[in-house]
């Protein structure tokens, strides 16, 4: 059996880390409000998130994103943050009361959330010293 290298292990522990702080902050964000809003003038379902609740989770992921970019895990941002969040919303989605489309929302979310992060974990390895060779 092959030993794990130092760089290998630190790079799963990144993934751990990263992956459970995104679902812990999707779930303290979004997990909680499974209730859509009704209008009563118009009559319009609005919901089941409001604006700063995405907004939130959209600064919490990009700033892991940006830290691991920092401390050299571009590659563990770019797999643990998309992955944790599609898994995070696709549970959420397959419970709820109306399923509806949610397969197309979650292949959207690990799309963007993919693109989202590679950018921002690169701009922040970009910010990074650099450590001599």
């Amino acid at each position: 059996m092959e030993a794990t290298t130092p760089g290998r292990s630190h790079g799963l522990l990144w993934i751990i880390a990263l992956g459970a702080t995104t679902v812990a902050a999707y779930l303290a964000l979004l997990g909680w409000d499974q209730r859509k809003d009704l209008d009563v003038v118009t009559g319009n379902e609005t919901g089941p998130y409001e604006a700063w609740q995405i907004i939130g989770l959209g600064l919490v992921v990009a700033a892991l994103a940006f830290l691991a970019g920092r401390k050299h895990q571009v590659i563990s941002a770019v797999v643990a943050l998309p992955l944790a969040l599609t898994a995070a919303f696709a549970v959420i989605a397959v419970s709820s009361p109306e399923p509806g489309f949610w397969p197309i929302g979650a292949m959207l979310l690990a799309l963007g959330s993919a693109a989202a992060t590679t950018l921002v974990a690169v701009i922040g390895r970009s910010t990074a010293s650099h450590r001599p060779a």
